[in-house]
């Protein structure tokens, strides 16, 4: 699961920073109302979800 969450948000990131290109040169509004926005932030949200996985599933090394 992590590793299917990293693949796909990776993907999801390039494609959004493809659609926002060029990124230097834009306005914070210009930024946020491009094309790729939402891909790219749905991306990083699914990284950042990869790198939880195992304290939301409880993959974890429990003391006993």
């Amino acid at each position: 699961m992590k590793k299917v969450l990293f693949v796909l948000g990776g993907i999801f990131v390039v494609v959004g920073v493809i659609r926002q290109w060029p990124l230097a040169g834009k306005t914070y509004m210009e930024f946020i109302e491009g094309k790729g926005y939402l891909t790219l932030m749905l991306g990083l949200i699914m990284i950042v979800l990869g790198f939880s996985v195992p304290l939301l599933v409880g993959d974890g090394e429990e003391d006993s």
